[in-house]
């Protein structure tokens, strides 16, 4: 099973691939600079201990040997106020001359000029604390003709080599944010191109589930993803001859029900019919004998002869609905709006109390049996709903033919179709009729209440429909 990124496993569920990737890059790129920082934090300050302990050591040399040549040239206090002259020029030192009274006298160093070129440069304060190290100090006493005049005291500098630090770092930032932003924006450009393909089937699983398997996608430049590609136009030319077998295997099956009930109401109309017809007949000669029988006997006689007369009434009356309900005897001898209009009729008498509208502009005789029956089947199923189901009052019923298309339309003002709810055989049945002719169909709500079944069906180019359209207008 596939993983689909939550809200628990730190990923954003519905962010772009694109921007996923790029924030990783962008968080391993944080990562190593947050390293790097460390890193070289970590040397610098290695680097400055190292740097002060050696500068410390040269500057240690240099002033033993200044202070036994200022010594050495003169006696007095007049050494002590001659050693800055001879004191200066080392880097990473702090010199410092104090009298014998504690009177303290700078000597001027590489290591003052540091400190203000770093202030100039605002060398920020937490790098400074970062880098800094412990200072060292060391004191050499400067004595004369036996007599301390005073001390030079050394103390280690690291403002040097933090600037020095900085500057490189900051270079080196500079350049790393440079290169890292020419990688993000060329990766965005890289991963959008690359990611293409996957939108091109999105957009084509979409057309799939709309039931438009004849769509194809182009073949992209990536193996993987061309392999994906593959498999997708694969797919579809499979769903599509799935859907052309089954609609020729429907449309068998619905042809071959046809023609079954076409016999069984071609046997109930040739059969039953006439069977009851003699059985009538027969029963009014009865009645005519019965009328010479003693009075008694023709009364009797004429009592059965009623009930059996109703009998046959309701058995013809069943008869005409089974015949309706199964195939309508005139459809395919009479133009189809005349075998609506007669099913309309039905209903009415059936349904006094309810108000029907009828209107068929621009239908043709007939479109063959097929559509004929279709379009019979969805008038009388979706009627049929809005007054058992419905409760509806008032129903109109359109039928209109325009643009090669059968335009259906049955409006009514009852309860409504409930959201949800399990369609019934009648409703399958039509669906399944109309899809095997390439139309479709859908139940709205209506306005201000009620039900609206909109269906659209295709007539068959050059269909005998014409000609008896033009014999009409002739």
């Amino acid at each position: 099973m596939a993983f689909v990124p939550g809200p628990a496993s730190g990923f954003p569920r519905h962010r772009s691939l694109r921007w996923q990737v790029m924030t990783a890059v962008i968080a391993i790129n944080l990562c190593a600079a947050l390293v790097a920082l460390v890193v070289v934090i970590a040397n610098a300050r290695r680097a400055t201990e190292a740097e002060i302990l050696s500068s410390l050591a040269v500057a240690e040399r240099l002033v033993q040997d200044r202070v036994e040549r200022v010594t050495s040239e003169g006696a007095g206090s007049d050494a002590l106020a001659r050693l800055p002259l001879h004191l200066g020029g080392v880097r990473h030192v702090r010199l410092r001359i104090e009298s014998a009274d504690g009177r303290v006298i700078d000597v001027p160093s590489t290591a003052d000029e540091g400190e203000h070129a770093a202030d100039e440069r605002e060398v920020p304060g937490w790098f400074t604390a970062l880098i800094t190290v412990a200072r060292p100090e060391r004191a050499f006493p400067v004595v004369a003709d036996g007599r301390m005049l005073g001390r030079v005291v050394v103390a280690g500098e690291a403002s040097d080599e933090i600037e020095e630090v900085w500057e490189d770092m900051s270079a080196l930032a500079l350049l790393a944010v440079a290169v890292n932003l020419a990688i993000l924006a060329a990766l965005y450009v890289v991963l959008g191109r690359l990611l293409m393909p996957l939108k091109t089937l999105s957009a084509g699983l979409s057309e799939l589930e709309a039931g438009r398997f004849e769509h194809r996608l182009p073949t992209p430049s990536v193996r993987e993803l061309a392999m994906i590609t593959d498999r997708f136009n694969a797919l579809g030319a499979a769903l599509k001859l799935a859907r052309d077998d089954n609609a020729q295997l429907n449309e068998r099956l619905i042809r071959v029900q046809d023609d079954e009930r076409r016999e069984i109401a071609s046997e109930l109309h040739d059969e039953l019919g006439p069977c009851v017809f003699g059985l009538r007949a027969n029963l009014e000669s009865l009645v005519r004998l019965s009328a010479r029988a003693e009075p008694e006997l023709a009364r009797r006689i004429g009592e059965r002869s009623a009930t059996m007369v109703e009998i046959i009434d309701r058995i013809q009356g069943l008869n005409r609905r089974l015949l309706r309900r199964i195939r309508p005897m005139a459809l395919g001898h009479v133009p189809l709006a005349a075998v609506i209009a007669d099913l309309v009729a039905d209903f009415e008498s059936h349904a006094p109390d309810r108000q029907f509208q009828l209107s068929t502009e621009g239908l043709v005789e007939r479109y063959g049996d097929c559509i004929d029956l279709t379009v019979y089947r969805c008038i009388q199923e979706a009627a049929t709903n809005a007054l058992r189901h419905g409760g509806a009052r008032n129903i109109s019923i359109e039928a209109k033919s325009e643009d090669g298309r059968i335009a259906l339309l049955i409006a009514d003002d009852g309860s409504g179709f409930e959201p949800g709810a399990l369609p019934g055989y009648g409703l399958i049945g039509i669906e399944e009729r109309i899809s095997v002719l390439g139309g479709n169909w859908r139940i709205t709500p209506n306005q201000p209440r009620g039900t609206r079944v909109s269906i659209s069906i295709p007539t068959p180019a050059g269909d005998a429909g014409a000609t008896n359209r033009k014999r009409a207008s002739a």
